[in-house]
């Protein structure tokens, strides 16, 4: 059942979400309609245009997609199923006080800002705070992360966001050093080195770049998601073309 969000103007001067097609815009902001109080739903790409884009020739899980590798959702599974988590939703949305609590789990290692607790300040609503001294670039709709570059605030270099610039060369793509990316890279940095994981960018770059088909799944989402990297790490140097596990690709 779809809900009433909220939206503020300079939700259309976001720089992220220019780089996104024009429908992909307008089915973000259908997503938190679609979304519970803390920003999920089911990942049902059929079922999501039949809800907010009956009318229009497009892809959405192409356009999902897109939305998810800028850090503005996250896809994921928890065992059978497929959700979506609309990123910093709780944070800067706020849902009617009789909406029903979440019963989809988050995504691993998510850090949510609420189902808010009682007691605590109730968020701000919309999306962008109304300043009218700041910058587009500084109301970006869903902030960055706090790693802006391959070094911390320390000056040390970071293991995660090397790592990730290690895929965008081996792939030639820009996946950006936000949470939902850089938390995968992390969650596999606790059962794995830096050097096995880029032995299996290595070995899915050589397995995939070359073959239409395969290819798209050389992305954060699907290398470094835990059930995926366990499988293709143990599949290194078994001379299988396309490994033991092909990644789910998104669907009904």
């Amino acid at each position: 059942m779809a809900r009433a969000r909220n939206i503020k103007p300079a939700f259309f001067l976001n720089e992220e979400l220019a780089e996104i097609d024009p429908l992909g815009r307008l089915l973000f902001i259908g997503l938190w309609c679609l979304a519970d109080r803390a920003g999920r739903l089911e990942d049902r790409p059929k079922r999501i245009k039949i809800e907010l884009l009956p009318c229009d020739d497009c892809d959405v899980d192409a356009l999902l997609q897109a939305l998810h590798d800028r850090g503005l959702i996250q896809r994921y599974a928890t065992g059978e199923h497929r959700l979506i988590q609309v990123t910093n939703f709780a944070k800067h949305q706020s849902p009617h006080h009789q909406e029903r609590e979440s019963r989809l789990p988050a995504p691993e290692m998510f850090e949510a800002n609420g189902e808010r607790a009682r007691g605590r300040p109730k968020a701000s609503p919309g999306f962008i705070p109304d300043k009218s001294e700041a910058s587009p670039r500084a109301i970006a709709l869903i902030p960055d992360s706090l790693i802006p570059d391959s070094k911390t605030m320390s000056g040390k270099p970071d293991p995660a966001a090397e790592l990730l610039e290690y895929l965008n060369e081996k792939t030639g793509k820009q996946f950006r050093k936000v949470d939902s990316n850089l938390r995968l890279v992390l969650a596999r940095l606790k059962s794995a080195t830096p050097e096995q994981i880029r032995a299996v960018i290595d070995d899915r770059v050589q397995a995939w770049k070359d073959k239409p088909d395969m290819a798209e799944y050389l992305r954060p989402s699907t290398l470094f998601r835990a059930a995926n990297f366990e499988s293709y790490l143990g599949n290194l140097g078994s001379g299988g073309e396309n490994g033991a596990h092909v990644p789910w690709a998104g669907g009904i």
